[in-house]
């Protein structure tokens, strides 16, 4: 993650905005109303300066602008999905075979990712091999993520 990102998320307030934007594009009221029935307050022009930022932080992107009574309105949605979630302390030691099946197996992918001509003419000058590849293998398995959950969402109705 990047400096700028990181900043970007560096306030529990901005990433309590990124948690209740992820099902939508919102406007910075809409953002307020929904913060505030969670029981976290904050004025809307203190929302829309969050906003700013997390926008400066590539965190969220301006998703559609809508005229209302003369003003433009806008829309956000985020550009990365956000999961708060408390993993179980004992989850280590429960996940260990898993972890290592798995790396054995993304050990195999990265083997053949780098090994692909196309990762060759990315990776030009040889400087950013591991990082290249674990770009690579990051946004392979957002896709991966995005593809299954329309599915999940027509099992769990």
């Amino acid at each position: 993650m990047g400096h700028v990102a990181a900043q970007g998320i560096g306030d529990p307030a901005r990433i309590r905005i990124l948690e209740v934007m992820g099902q939508k594009p919102m406007a910075a009221e809409e953002i307020a109303k929904a913060l505030g029935s969670l029981g976290f307050k904050k004025a809307t022009t203190t929302i829309r300066h969050h906003l700013d930022t997390l926008k400066e932080a590539g965190l969220i992107e301006v998703a559609r602008m809508v005229e209302v009574r003369g003003a433009v309105m806008k829309y956000y949605s985020p550009t990365l999905k956000v999961y708060t979630c408390e993993p179980p302390a004992d989850l280590d030691v429960k996940a260990a075979k898993l972890v290592d099946d798995t790396s054995a197996r993304l050990a195999k992918i990265l083997s053949g990712i780098q090994a692909d001509k196309r990762f060759a003419t990315l990776d030009k000058d040889g400087k950013c091999r591991e990082f290249l590849a674990l770009e690579i293998m990051s946004a392979a398995l957002a896709k991966a993520i995005e593809k299954k959950e329309p599915q999940a969402k027509k099992i769990a109705s």
